[in-house]
């Protein structure tokens, strides 16, 4: 499906750091490069941030992702609404909390349409008190005035609803996620005798890294052999972020390896032997899993929606209680176990799941449904 536009369209791609930006919404942002848009992103640079795609223009900004001082907020705000008024895009597509709450106000105030994209309900609301009374206004806050909502599992969409955090009407279920470019991410042989347990994620103590870490301290007290990586950003300032200090003490006593980012993910999650393990407290629908699948990686994940849907238990991977480092070690050692045949069917059976609930494209079709709607009333 293509939309017909009768003149160029501007879109614009807010997300709360540019590498995120570029790997976890490539396909989509390229899609519509294709299809003669005149694409914009806007995000803070991270870093390794990988290379801008042909075609898209980008625009630096500063925020603070995890912080909760108001007047860097409003900094924040203020910068987005300069930005969207200079540039008057005719839609905007938002992505993680701070975007979603100032993004889609200020796109408001210019009355311009936007899509917030809640990938996971993240850390304000993972607790209690005044931290997740404050998350609920302000999401409610912003939301409410969103043209689009897309939420990316069942139990998130049934919390927002219940806490009355968007419009029912504005709400739409990606239940099988952002999707994956399933030819970026070919089947590989997994075939080898020794095992990395990789987990790709942020370092955050709410992504299972504690329980990953002690289960590489057990594991490798009977296979030294084998490896235990870690590949993503540093938490920076989230409250969950893993210090320096313990990050430093894990590598050096050899429990862990921690290979930094990389704009080129499939060359490790590809490698023989590699298990992709995800031991987190809370998720959206975790887009490293899906790559996992994509590639033929087994999963050692977290019994949690977000995780659950990547997961046949026992077909292609094991599910764990989350926040349980026993029962994460009891799971490795039992793929550890099988054998060599049954490890190709796990593979195989990650590929099937993959090429059935993930492929992007279905996806994209429908973030094309979504400007649709706005277009064809202009």
């Amino acid at each position: 499906m293509e939309t017909q536009q009768a003149t160029k369209k501007k879109l614009l791609f807010c997300d709360n750091y540019l590498w995120g930006l570029l790997n976890f919404r490539g396909y989509i942002i390229q899609h519509f490069i294709n299809l003669g848009y005149d694409v914009l992103l806007v995000a803070p640079q991270s870093g390794k941030d990988g290379n801008i795609p042909k075609g898209a223009r980008y625009i630096p900004i500063e925020m603070e992702r995890c912080g909760t001082n108001p007047w860097a907020d409003f900094r924040y705000f203020r910068a987005l609404y300069k930005i969207y008024r200079k540039e008057r895009p005719d839609y905007v597509f938002h992505y993680t909390i701070k975007p979603n709450i100032y993004g889609t106000l200020a796109a408001h105030r210019l009355g311009i349409p936007s899509t917030a994209m809640i990938p996971g309900l993240g850390y304000a609301f993972a607790g209690k008190g005044f931290l997740k009374v404050l998350g609920a206004w302000l999401y409610r806050t912003g939301l409410y005035r969103a043209h689009r909502i897309i939420v990316l599992n069942k139990f998130n969409y049934d919390f927002i609803l219940k806490q009355k955090l968007a419009p029912a009407d504005h709400l739409l279920l990606f239940g099988n996620g952002e999707g994956v470019d399933l030819t970026a991410f070919p089947f590989t042989d997994n075939e080898d005798d020794n095992c990395t347990f990789l987990m790709v994620s942020r370092l955050l103590s709410d992504k299972g890294y504690n329980e990953f870490v002690a289960a590489a301290r057990k594991i490798k007290e009977k296979y030294p052999q084998f490896k235990f990586q870690l590949l993503g950003p540093k938490g920076d300032n989230n409250p969950a972020a893993i210090s320096e200090e313990q990050l430093e003490k894990d590598v050096t006593s050899g429990a862990i390896e921690y290979l930094g980012i990389t704009d080129d993910v499939q060359s490790v999650v590809g490698r023989p032997g590699t298990v992709v393990v995800l031991p987190s407290y809370h998720e959206g629908l975790s887009r490293s899993l899906m790559e996992a699948c994509a590639m033929g990686k087994p999963i050692i994940a977290s019994d949690i929606p977000g995780c659950r849907e990547t997961v046949e238990d026992g077909v292609n991977g094991f599910l764990v209680p989350p926040q349980n480092a026993i029962a994460l070690i009891e799971a490795m050692q039992r793929y550890i176990d099988l054998s060599k045949e049954e490890k190709s069917a796990f593979s195989k059976a990650g590929r099937r799941i993959a090429e059935e609930r993930f492929d992007v494209r279905k996806v994209a079709e429908r973030y094309e449904q979504i400007l649709a709607e706005v277009f064809a009333e202009k």
